[in-house]
């Protein structure tokens, strides 16, 4: 039973609900967050999970693929790969305008 002036929400000691059966967004992130070790996770990686993950909404793999762009696309490696013959080189010179 309840005293007066008491809600339903104290009584059953859900003090941070918003409404009945619903926690609030500060509650369910804490909950989802309790045991992660937030300075071990690389935000790059998140990023690149986001855009690879085709079950996402395409808004939220854009939105992800257009921030890994901005922070530099992929990292090159020193291995010879196309980005290096006179094909690809000669194809990029024509894509800049002839400019080299």
């Amino acid at each position: 039973m309840r005293a007066p002036g008491e809600s339903l929400e104290i009584q059953k000691g859900w003090n941070f609900m918003a409404k009945r059966g619903r926690p609030t967004r500060a509650t369910a992130t804490a909950k989802a967050l309790r045991g992660v070790d937030i300075d071990a996770v690389d935000p790059l990686t998140v990023l690149k999970q986001i855009a690879a993950d085709r079950s996402a909404p395409a808004s939220a793999r854009l939105a992800a693929a257009r921030v890994l762009l901005a922070q530099g696309g992929r990292k090159k490696d020193n291995s010879e790969g196309a980005e290096h013959d006179r094909i690809s080189e000669r194809a990029l010179t024509l894509l800049k305008g002839g400019r080299r």
